[in-house]
């Protein structure tokens, strides 16, 4: 266990977001196809709020025009109820190209969020390689089972059994005992603060953490947002009307998914 491992792990999470973001700065949203796909969105967005306003007031005087002539007396300024419907599909037409651009858009936000979560994946799978059976740290607090199951013993030899040969042997034994036997210090010298064997803390848990905060960081600052509207990720995807049909060939009703993802 040494600052330099947790050094290490904190920089290679660090190194990969950035060159992430900036490459993906470079190819993909700095690239034309990308801001002619958002240029379309927002003229697309811009007209269908127009619209959506300008039928709204339509509507409003259609209903004071129904409330003022019950009886129905036509007259050459009066909105009728044809013009309303022709309206309404107008905007319904808008609609389906806003969530069509929308999900242009989305697309290329998640193929860059996809190719990032690779390159995270191989990382892991590398770190974890080389710290497979490696104390990284000593915790200040002893973890809840799941979570030393999952994140602080993931990776340690002596999680499944013991295994002299490793550091979480000696800690275990300190912790538990092993035939009577007791270590001292010049066997295994230990920090004041560990009294349990459970502090052990494996690279999955400092990687974990690594994620959770200078990934998210890093991201924040150089990452490309995508335009309000667009924002859903795999949820803009879906509500688009190329997503709608697939579903509907597959016998899914899109009208359940949105329902299912609103609640969520």
């Amino acid at each position: 266990m040494t600052v330099n491992d947790i050094g290490k792990i904190v920089l290679s999470v660090g190194v990969t977001q950035l060159l992430a973001d900036l490459l993906s700065r470079k190819f993909i949203f700095q690239s034309d196809s990308y801001k002619k796909s958002v240029a379309t969105f927002q003229r697309a967005k811009d007209k269908h709020d127009k619209t959506a306003a300008a039928l709204a007031a339509k509507r409003l005087l259609y209903e004071a025009q129904q409330q003022s002539n019950p009886g129905g007396k036509k007259s050459s300024q009066q909105i009728s109820a044809k013009s309303l419907e022709k309206d309404e599909k107008k905007l319904k037409f808008e609609s389906n190209d806003v969530t069509a651009t929308a999900a242009e858009v989305a697309r290329r936000h998640t193929s860059a969020n996809f190719s990032t979560a690779i390159v995270f994946f191989l990382l892991y799978r590398i770190l974890a390689a080389e710290y497979s059976g490696k104390i990284v740290a000593l915790l200040p607090f002893e973890p809840f089972h799941l979570l030393q199951k999952m994140m602080t013993f993931r990776g340690l030899a002596g999680a499944a059994g013991f295994d002299s040969s490793t550091e979480f042997h000696f800690l275990w034994v300190k912790a538990v005992g092993a035939g009577g036997e007791s270590i001292t210090k010049p066997m295994a010298p230990l920090s004041p603060d560990v009294n349990h064997a459970s502090q052990a803390c494996a690279f999955a848990f400092v990687y974990f953490l690594c994620n959770m905060s200078v990934k998210v960081v890093i991201n924040m600052i150089l990452g490309e947002k995508p335009p309000p509207g667009a924002d859903e990720g795999v949820g803009t995807l879906m509500n688009s009307p190329q997503s709608k049909k697939m579903m509907d060939a597959f016998g899914v009703d899109p009208q359940e998914v949105t329902g299912l993802k609103k609640k969520s």
